[in-house]
């Protein structure tokens, strides 16, 4: 019998996807041994976004968080995901910032690297990859998935082959739109495991578009070894499919799931409790509307920016406009070479249809991040971009392209120490490149020490909040055998 294996996203795909990544240490810290007897393949606990959102929101600090949760699951497997040289935020950076981080990672614990590339340029990615193995720590690359006439099965097998060659301990396949169909996951799927042969296959897709659980499905039947999903509260909508849902489709094709089912629903009652203090809304699974997926196969805009998109024109007051520039972003991502729609592609994509509807004219304004994309200083594109178009984007710059790789071996931390320094760790010395110094002098400003009040039980939690409310003068709960009374009179 074939076995599957769970990767657990909840406290970070999960969280990013639903909650903004705004999920603090207290809806963490209570659950951690729970996660860390299910049986996870491996417990996804960072990323750039949650970096930033520590120090920019919430004010804890991430290096203690991902401290706190090493010691908390001790027996589980850590992850962190990097994408490609941005490793936090928006700004390449060279080697000597990626030694230092990863440097850093594997201090707090982390024993598995998750390397991703918007352009799927393993340029970006190998220095990361070969770094982490140099320290002992697992690396796994990412191939993120787009539909487009040039993103075919064989490119993303010639892409898992060169993933191997760099010597990765497995090879994941990213929905990170959603758009992935059971049909197409049936062929791709096929190609990538002829590809990669015996190394570990792993694969990630997200519900936006009602069709990741039956993916999910295709893709367990052909195939893969790992499975990436959350706790059912964290789960649906634009994040990825539940533990649960996805567990019940492994027995139904009578595949061997190492996990157990006890301990995830323990996670999932957890969950339901936090989601319920943080005032977060619970998603049920999307259903499948061919039409509305003929339109955002088109632009592809992920949910995380979709959310803002609509906020932006919101304020600007011209909300109405939103299936213009949907329908622009579409044009605009072709006119690109099909870029895969994620940060901080997407971000361009979008920015650019935005500016194209609002001035009444294509690409009169062109962003930064444009330019540079077209010169290639983000990586290789998978397809050219339309001539016309580079015209318009390149007509006061000349078109010689931009080595992606020019900046890798620059010295830039001595410099920054220099300018910046002292830094008491080399924890504090990131914190400090990945943001700027108003934004640092804030956080140590507001900084909140991390609860780790260890409370599991909702029904612990349930009874302390009805014993505050004064109104409330008796409770009766009874659960099968379980009869609990709590008299305020008494």
């Amino acid at each position: 019998m074939r076995k599957i294996k769970f990767m657990d996203e909840t406290i970070r795909d999960g969280q990013q996807s639903l909650w903004a990544t705004r999920m603090k240490a207290k809806s963490m810290f209570p659950i951690a041994s729970t996660m860390d007897q299910a049986g996870f393949f491996c417990v996804i606990v960072g990323s750039g976004a949650t970096f930033e959102t520590g120090v920019k929101f919430l004010y804890e600090d991430p290096w203690e968080k991902l401290r706190l949760l090493r010691q908390l699951m001790p027996n589980t497997p850590l992850g962190f995901v990097i994408r490609g040289r941005n490793i936090v935020g928006w700004k390449q950076y060279p080697n000597d910032v990626v030694d230092v981080m990863l440097e850093s990672l594997k201090k707090v614990g982390i024993d598995w690297i998750c390397v991703f590339d918007g352009l799927n340029d393993l340029r970006n990615m190998a220095y990361q990859l070969k770094r982490a193995k140099d320290l002992g720590m697992n690396a796994s690359g990412t191939l993120v998935f787009t539909e487009s006439p040039v993103h075919t099965d064989e490119y993303y097998a010639e892409k898992g082959r060169d993933l191997l060659n760099l010597g990765v301990d497995a090879v994941v396949l990213e929905d990170a739109s959603g758009i992935l169909t059971p049909d197409r996951a049936r062929t791709l799927i096929s190609a990538l495991r002829r590809a990669v042969g015996d190394a570990t296959l792993m694969f990630q897709s997200h519900s936006s578009t009602g069709m990741a659980a039956d993916t999910f499905t295709e893709a367990m039947k052909h195939g893969v070894d790992v499975v990436s999903t959350v706790s059912s509260p964290l789960a649906n909508g634009d994040s990825v499919p539940s533990t649960i849902d996805i567990l019940q489709r492994c027995h139904e094709l009578g595949l061997k799931a190492e996990i157990d089912e006890e301990m995830i629903r323990k996670m999932d009652d957890f969950f339901y409790w936090q989601a319920y203090l943080e005032k977060k809304p619970i998603y049920s699974p999307k259903r499948f509307d061919p039409i509305e997926y003929a339109q955002y196969a088109g632009h592809q805009i992920p949910g995380g920016m979709m959310s803002n998109l609509t906020n932006q024109l919101k304020e600007l007051g011209i909300l109405h406009r939103l299936p213009e520039v949907l329908e622009e972003a579409a044009r605009v991502r072709k006119e690109l070479g099909y870029p895969v729609m994620v940060t901080p592609l997407s971000q361009f994509v979008g920015v650019q249809a935005t500016f194209n509807i609002l001035e009444g004219e294509r690409y009169k304004t062109i962003p930064e991040g444009v330019r540079l994309y077209a010169k290639g200083f983000y990586g290789e594109l998978a397809a050219p971009i339309d001539p016309n178009v580079l015209d318009r984007i390149l007509w006061d710059d000349d078109y010689d392209t931009v080595d992606p790789t020019s900046y890798f071996n620059d010295s830039f931390l001595e410099k920054f120490k220099e300018e910046n320094g002292p830094f008491s760790s080399d924890e504090e010395l990131l914190l400090a490149v990945f943001n700027s110094r108003l934004t640092m002098e804030d956080f140590y400003r507001n900084r909140k020490p991390l609860d780790v009040n260890l409370t599991l039980s909702p029904l612990v939690e349930l009874v302390r909040e009805l014993k505050k409310r004064k109104q409330i003068q008796a409770v009766s709960i009874e659960k099968g055998s379980l009869k609990l009374e709590v008299n305020q009179g008494k």
